[in-house]
């Protein structure tokens, strides 16, 4: 209850309860002020806490450990020097407060800097700590200084932490909260954590606990009047909902004002705070406001509080009880775990925020796997959940053209455009809420104030918190206007007085300035068939709305409309804008714009491989025609010469009109391959194109004002660009070294009968153009020297000395002229440009040497005449594959070697084997059927031959000769045959010498008659035996007769026989005529 008490109850006794209290507490933390004042001027410096490795945290097996703890001076003076160590064992040695064996590296110590009073500082130790144990250790840390001071229970500490594998650890890393919400809405949230060596679906929980910072659980508001006058009206008790409860009672007597307050339905044990502000014609009274906190001890407690000093007049307290930090609920989900993750993000359970207010979040991780709780923790934050309303006008101004304000009489006003899209309002909305605003906008008469028809006008916006909007209007009025512009908030708007402005304001007429925007400049080209955007311009304050024409040369219409998209044909034109708007009368003239524009026909082109990309622009159809490339032609380029370059070749090219025979050529660009055009020796970056004025005369002049030419050696491509010419001719030039070609390693090789090969191998780019080849020199009465001077001296020595020209390609060159014997030869090789003009500095000599003249290259046209020793052919019989061999030998004859070198006088010789049946005096026409045989001296060679069919074989009864016939080592021989070198041999039958047991037994014939013979023979003629030998012995004789060489020796067997039968009929004195028939069968 409120009201004025006429003998209130003492300040001091109604304040017992709660003056004790706050008494106790205040002097609890001051209990050892005595010894820590006696102590402040002596050094104390205490270890506060370790920071890492956390107290009893666990960290995985191959990390490397911080060792990081706060230490802090409560010394009344700055000290510095402390010397701080650090221990390190495994095991759990906290009992003892010592390591009896520290890990390797240990213990370290830092010296620590001078702090200043109650100063903190964090140390670090270098290096941390891995303890290179590969097994779940529980490790002891002991942080701790070297000496102790006044307070050695605070020098040392000593915890344990655990190294683990895997390490299932969650830690928290952030989340996604905002900073202000709005109440009764649903909001999604997420967190964001590592994750260590988790298996994939492990399970955990997330959640969040949700608090409310400063909980107002009760509130009175009572007023009483101080002085004379009458007291305000009885505000009467605000009842609470739920406990606790709160009531108030306001007694005053002369300047001061006691409040009795009396909490009930208190929880023991919960912190509450109780606050108070007091108010005079809404004036907050600071010095007599304020709060204080408590811990229940019984659920009611009663506050007296005595505000004195006060002026006449209402005084209005409000009293309210609330909570530090109300819990509201807790919220969590399960999440899944998919393995290890150095940051993943987890959505939560969503959030609802009860009331307004400012609240409190903390987000955690929990998992029975999880061996840290420390980390898994955010620290609790702060928001703020509002649903304040403030919508804000910012400004009235206008949405065409610059702020202007003019005077009219002796007031100012803000100059707007007339007609559409006039005036511009922005506004914001300030609040926390979103909020769908209607904006108003009333004109008003500046004289009298009379509302102006058509209006207000409005709009509405959704605004989201801190977003502007804007509403445009129309005014569609000449003269002087006030504009009042307001915007609806809502019941928790916070300023109303910020939704209304207020202006005046003038509409004048003016012109529209209209103006092609685009193109924006004249003379802009464009492409035949290419749409053409046409975008009107108006002066920012022109009176809207406008009709836009445009029109050709001001008479034929093409569009309508402030932006058109037009195609135009081929040609130079007059673009004219045409605009009229509502203030004007049927006899004003259009307002004009003018914009002069080309429409042009472009064509693109290439002409691989010399040119890759090319385009043409004209204002008629046309085609493009590569005429050709060429060398330059063999005459003095003075234009180019007289700048030091040297004509390269010439690019020729047209456009041809496909419509008539007039062409108006803006321009012609051509990309293409520089490569295709310069030799290779040719630095593209030093390439100049000219133009041809009389190519056969060598005239040629630059490139005009606008054209160029750019070369580029990075990439071998070249850039022309020529203006109004439809017919090119270029001449490319450069800087030309000459053609480096050489023939290296120039050297000769005698051939057969004196002949010299010369060869060499090309060093440089000989597929290069500009080089056209060899020119070949010689001269037999003294060797050429190299190198030469310069032309002219090569001219004089060498030039008449021509023998043959020959292509790049060319790698040898055989002499057609022997060289006799005895006479030798020096020879040049020179390169030739592709004119054919020689380049003396690139060449070579035969016989070259570093000092004295290059040696004279002679022939070898002697052939050897070295006879073989001891060549002989032994004729020997296979009987078991039924075949005659000849085998031949013989013993290579010693060579002259008179200068005792171990190489022969001649050279070496290489001998070829000739077989024949007749001995020629030269072997000239006879195949051979051995060659480059060849052999130390007295050493033996052999050759084998079988007895075969055919007409190149070997034949039973014929007599073969086997020769051997030298040469040297370029090929020199006479094929003269010598007799030592010459071995024969005839092939006899030598079957039945192997087979004796073959031949049969003789037959002794009847002798009747007086002649044996005919006794034999009538014995014998009506045997069959001898009737088949007859015939085959006729028949035999008839080929014989015809083709001797051919069928003899073709049946061993059968001739054997006949011979026996010849031999039994004829007796024994038959001798003359078995020689007959031996020499006729072989």
């Amino acid at each position: 209850m409120s009201g004025t008490s006429a003998a209130p109850m003492s300040l001091r006794t109604r304040m017992v309860p709660l003056v004790l209290l706050l008494f106790i507490t205040s002097t609890i933390p001051l209990s050892p002020a005595v010894d820590a004042t006696a102590s402040r001027n002596l050094q104390d410096f205490q270890i506060v806490a370790p920071v890492e490795p956390f107290i009893n945290g666990s960290y995985d097996l191959w990390e490397t450990q911080s060792l990081i703890v706060d230490v802090r001076n409560n010394a009344s003076t700055p000290i510095g020097g402390r010397q701080l160590k650090v221990s390190v064992c495994a095991g759990d040695h906290t009992a003892g407060n010592a390591c009896p064996s520290q890990v390797s590296g240990f213990p370290k110590t830092i010296f620590l800097p001078t702090l200043q009073p109650d100063e903190t500082y964090t140390a670090e130790f270098s290096g941390g700590v891995y303890t290179g144990n590969l097994q779940n250790q529980t490790y002891t840390v002991i942080y701790e200084f070297s000496s102790a001071d006044i307070r050695p229970e605070d020098d040392r500490i000593a915890y344990v932490f655990h190294r683990v594998t895997p390490l299932k650890d969650i830690a928290y890393l952030s989340n996604n909260a905002d900073t202000t919400y709005n109440s009764g809405t649903e909001y999604s949230l997420s967190a964001t954590a590592s994750t260590g060596q988790f298996s994939s679906g492990d399970q955990a929980e997330l959640g969040w606990t949700l608090s409310q910072i400063g909980a107002q659980v009760g509130e009175q508001n009572d007023c009483i009047r101080i002085g004379p006058g009458d007291q305000p009206p009885d505000t009467g008790t605000n009842p609470d909902d739920a406990p606790p409860y709160i009531s108030t009672e306001l007694t005053s007597s002369n300047d001061w004002i006691n409040l009795s307050v009396n909490a009930t339905g208190l929880q023991i044990g919960e912190t509450y705070s109780i606050s108070w502000e007091t108010r005079q014609n809404n004036v907050i009274n600071s010095t007599n406001s304020g709060e204080s906190e408590w811990i229940a001890a019984s659920p009611e407690e009663n506050f007296s509080l005595e505000f004195e000093d006060l002026d006449d007049g209402v005084h209005c307290i409000t009293t309210t009880i609330a909570i530090p930090i109300l819990f509201i609920e807790e919220q969590s989900n399960s999440i899944q775990i998919n393995g290890f993750s150095t940051s993943t993000t987890f959505e939560a359970a969503p959030i609802t925020f009860p009331n307004t207010g400012h609240f409190s979040i903390e987000f955690w991780f929990n998992s029975p796997l999880d061996p840290n709780e420390w980390n898994d923790r955010s620290d609790p934050f702060e928001v703020i959940v509002s649903d304040d309303v403030d919508i804000t006008i910012l400004s009235v101004r206008p949405a065409r053209g610059d702020d202007t304000v003019v005077q009219i009489g002796f007031d100012n006003y803000a100059l707007y455009p007339y007609g559409d899209d006039s005036l511009e309002v922005k506004f914001r909305n300030d609040g926390d809420m979103i909020w769908n605003s209607t904006l108003s906008l009333e004109v008003l008469d500046s004289l009298d104030s009379s509302p102006i028809q058509g209006y207000p006008a409005s709009c509405t916006r959704m605004l989201m918190p801190q977003d502007e909007g804007t509403c445009v209007f129309n005014l569609p009025i000449l003269g002087q206007y006030i504009v009042n512009a307001s915007a609806t908030g809502g019941p928790t708007e916070v300023d109303p007085a910020n939704n209304y402005l207020e202006t005046q304001i003038t509409v004048n007429q003016t012109v529209s300035g209209a103006y092609v925007a685009v193109p924006a400049i004249d003379g802009m080209l464009f492409e035949t068939g290419e749409i053409i955007q046409l975008v009107a311009g108006l002066a920012p304050n022109a009176p809207l709305p406008v009709n836009y024409t445009w029109k050709i040369d001001y008479t034929e219409v093409i569009a309508q409309g402030r932006v058109a998209n037009v195609t135009l044909p081929m040609g130079n034109h007059v673009v004219t804008l045409h605009v009229r708007h509502g203030l004007m009368d049927e006899s004003d003239f259009d307002e004009v714009g003018i914009r002069h524009i080309r429409v042009l026909n472009r064509i693109n082109f290439d002409a691989l491989p010399i040119i890759t990309e090319g385009e043409a622009v004209s204002i008629e159809e046309m085609e493009f025609e590569l005429l050709g490339t060429a060398f330059p032609p063999t005459v003095v380029h003075a234009a180019a010469v007289n700048i030091g370059k040297t004509p390269l070749r010439s690019l020729d090219y047209r456009l041809v009109p496909t419509d008539g025979d007039v062409l108006n050529v803006d321009y012609i660009d051509v990309w293409g391959n520089i490569s295709q055009l310069i030799p290779s020796s040719v630095d593209p970056s030093s390439v100049q194109a000219m133009h041809i004025i009389d190519g056969a005369a060598g005239i040629l002049t630059p490139l005009g004002e606008g054209e160029s030419f750019e070369s580029y050696s990075t990439n071998n491509t070249f850039h022309l660009r020529t203006l109004a010419k439809a017919n090119v001719s270029m001449m490319l030039i450069g800087d030309m070294a000459p053609v480096n070609v050489t023939p290296m390693n120039f050297r000769t090789q005698q051939l057969e009968g004196g002949q010299i090969e010369l060869m060499w191998e090309s060093e440089g780019p000989i597929d290069d153009p500009y080089f056209g080849g060899w020119k070949v020199y010689k001269r037999s009465e003294f060797p050429f020297r190299w190198p030469y001077d310069s032309e002219s001296d090569f001219e004089n020595t060498v030039s008449q000395n021509w023998v043959t020209d020959l292509s790049g390609e060319t790698t040898s060159w055989i002499d057609p002229n022997p060289l006799p014997e005895g006479i030798c030869a020096s020879y040049i090789l020179a390169a030739v440009d592709h004119q054919g003009e020689v380049d003396y500095t690139h060449g070579n000599v035969t016989g070259w040497q570093e000092v004295g003249n290059p040696d004279l290259q002679c022939g070898d046209s002697m052939a050897p005449g070295a006879e073989m020793l001891d060549v002989r052919a032994v004729l020997t019989y296979n009987s078991t594959s039924d075949v005659h061999i000849v085998t031949l030998t013989w013993t290579y004859p010693e060579l002259p070697d008179q200068d005792d070198d171990g190489v022969p006088d001649g050279g070496n010789i290489t001998w070829t084997l000739y077989r024949t049946q007749n001995i020629p005096e030269a072997v000239t026409h006879l195949d051979p059927i051995m060659t480059g045989i060849s052999g130390e001296a007295y050493s033996t060679g052999s050759f084998v031959e079988e007895q075969a069919t055919g007409v190149n074989g070997l034949s039973i009864g014929q007599t073969y000769h086997y020769i051997l016939v030298p040469s040297d080592i370029v090929g020199n021989t006479d094929g003269v045959v010598r007799d030592d070198n010459v071995a024969s041999i005839h092939i006899t039958d030598m079957f039945w010498d192997a087979n004796p047991h073959l031949i049969p037994e003789s037959i002794v014939p009847e002798k009747n008659h007086d002649n044996d013979w005919v006794n034999s023979l009538l014995s014998e003629v009506n045997d069959p035996n001898f009737q088949t030998a007859a015939i085959v012995a006729i028949v035999v004789i008839a080929i014989n007769m015809v083709a001797v060489p051919i069928v003899i020796n073709r049946n061993r067997k059968i001739r054997r026989r006949l011979k026996f039968l010849l031999e039994k009929g004829r007796g024994a004195p038959a001798n003359e005529e078995e020689d007959d028939l031996s020499e006729f069968f072989g």
